[in-house]
């Protein structure tokens, strides 16, 4: 998906303007959720996202949607990361 799909998406599924987030090389965060949903892109490096059952590794172009509530953690590769981040 290109960055104009993405930021098309995420209008069509209500969510605000996207920030970036930026995970440092080998960042490995802890297992949480949010009080929000939020859907990401990955825009440079590599981004694992962490679920109670399984681990997507994610490259530049993928993204994924994660609703409120539920449990992940959030882990970059070797370079790092960094996300378009929309939230609602």
């Amino acid at each position: 998906m290109t960055e104009d799909e993405f930021r098309s998406e995420l209008t069509a599924r209500g969510y605000g303007e996207p920030r970036d987030a930026v995970f440092a090389p080998d960042a490995d965060g802890e297992l949480h959720s949010h009080d929000f949903s939020a859907m990401a892109m990955v825009t440079e490096g590599e981004f694992r996202l962490g679920l109670t059952d399984e681990t997507r590794v994610m490259a530049v172009g993928d993204w994924c949607e994660v609703p409120a509530g539920m449990l992940h953690s959030e882990q970059a590769g070797p370079i790092g990361a960094t996300l378009l981040v929309g939230t609602k």
